[in-house]
């Protein structure tokens, strides 16, 4: 048992290169990923990758359901208060862009394994860190000294998130597009995980009290569902480990990485990568092919971090007064999981329904851009505070959550299906086999950009709503 447990947290050092003298890439047509039929091993394989990809937005699901008890904690008159969705996401997003490209920078090159494991180690030590921060001490902090504390928390988390989205989208890629597309459903899953827990703890929360003191036991339960939230991420980040192990100890692993292994080789010799302009040329060239491709998949996330979750947390329901169940403490969650729900089940279309995959980078595109309508949307619902005497104009909870659905459902959908043909040379004829983790990265880092961009245009929607963009 203990064996077990060391080998689990020490990285793997073995090496697993393979013979690379006379490597040549298996063409597409030889061996498309999407056409393979999987066996129970590659099922293994495929969730191994599932629970990865969950663990790359783990951090992320963890801290956007904890905002609103982490707005608790400062005062009614502070501006922070109504806009610390912001500031967190901003922090958050413009932290995993810049942790991403220096990443970025040596994908192609350095495996993957080292990386991953390091930084799922991080991971794991920040959930255990919040667990006992949240009720012993973040509570009892000034407002002066709790913005930093919490900016800076939020930093550490983007850095553990950026490694690992660099090493599991390059693993995923040279794995193969179904392996992609485990990722991106992964991702999905642990939001709907987490935000069922969430809206589980709040409905228990909501029911009638017998003690006299009703507010100060709302919040020591709302701080006890924070606390085990992020005591369930650390448990995760101990599966993701083990999901990684699987993978290292594959049969298949040293051939997946030998493209890595094949460029780290030429690079040491004079006339190879370092001397034809290196990964820098090699990633411009890539970029330049997929740009329709990573604009989309940027724009997707710049229109859905302008309003989730900065905006449509202030948006309530419509009954006044509302019941016990539609209050604020399980409305705003109950919205995370409504959100969390379409994304997961757009994520999965197309693995589960492979005649939604087309291959048009211009169709994919314009689908993206007509995702800006939503945010007109959401401005009139009802979004508090609002003056009594006008109504919203979509004036129901079910109208509000419909919207908020398939909001959810075509951010899985088209994220999922351009990250799929970035890294497809099957379905998209521009991009090399020798090519796919780079342009699989690549789309990552853009997918990152596009939430840096709209956590900072959440300032301006806000602004639209409040007449001020930081209050």
């Amino acid at each position: 048992m203990f064996e077990t447990l060391r080998t689990l947290f020490i990285s793997p050092t073995g090496d697993v290169r393979p013979i690379t003298s006379g490597y040549e890439v298996i063409g597409a047509e030889e061996d498309d990923p999407i056409e393979r039929r999987k066996g129970d091993d590659e099922r293994g394989v495929y969730w191994c990758f599932w629970a990865l990809g969950a663990g790359v937005l783990l951090s992320w699901n963890l801290l956007i359901c904890t905002i609103p008890l982490l707005a608790s904690f400062f005062p009614p008159t502070s501006g922070v208060k109504t806009t610390l969705a912001s500031w967190l996401a901003s922090a958050y997003c413009f932290g995993n862009l810049t942790f991403l490209g220096i990443a970025q920078r040596n994908v192609g090159i350095i495996s993957p394994s080292i990386r991953l494991h390091s930084s799922l180690l991080l991971l794991l030590a920040l959930c255990l860190l919040q667990t006992f921060l949240l009720p012993l001490l973040l509570p009892h902090l000034a407002p002066t000294l709790l913005l930093p504390l919490l900016l800076l928390l939020t930093l550490f988390l983007s850095l553990s998130t950026a490694y690992l989205q660099a090493s599991v989208f390059a693993l995923a890629a040279l794995w193969g597009s179904p392996q992609v597309l485990a990722v991106m459903s992964g991702q999905g899953g642990i939001a709907v995980l987490v935000s069922v827990t969430q809206v589980i703890l709040a409905v228990i929360s909501a029911l009638p009290s017998t003690g006299s003191d009703d507010g100060r036991i709302e919040g020591e339960q709302s701080t006890l569902a924070g606390v085990g939230l992020w005591a369930l991420g650390a448990l995760g980040a101990i599966a993701f480990m083990i999901a990684h192990r699987r993978l290292v100890v594959h049969q298949d692993y040293s051939i997946i990485l030998a493209p890595i292994f094949a460029r780290q080789q030429y690079a040491d010799l004079d006339g190879g990568i370092s001397k034809d302009g290196g990964m820098g040329t090699m990633t411009r060239r890539i970029f330049r092919k997929n740009w329709m491709l990573e604009f989309a998949v940027a724009w997707v996330f710049v229109v859905t971090l302008s309003v989730f979750p900065p905006i449509t947390t202030a948006i309530l329901s419509v009954h006044t007064p509302p019941p016990r169940l539609l209050q604020p403490a399980v409305f705003i969650p109950f919205h995370f999981f409504i959100f969390n729900v379409g994304d997961y089940l757009g994520r999965t279309c197309p693995s589960s329904f492979p005649s939604l995959i087309f291959a048009s980078r211009r169709r994919v595109l314009l689908l993206s851009l007509a995702r800006t309508l939503f945010i007109p949307l959401f401005l009139v619902c009802n979004v508090v505070p609002r003056p009594p005497a006008s109504p919203p104009l979509i004036n129901s909870d079910l109208g509000y959550l419909s919207v908020l659905l398939a909001f959810g459902l075509t951010n899985g959908y088209i994220s999922s299906l351009s990250m799929i043909l970035s890294s497809s040379p099957a379905l998209n004829p521009a991009i090399a086999e020798e090519e796919k983790d780079i342009a699989g990265t690549l789309a990552a880092f853009c997918l990152v950009a596009g939430l840096a961009g709209g956590s900072v245009s959440s300032f301006g929607v806000n602004w639209l709503i409040r007449g001020n963009a930081f209050g």
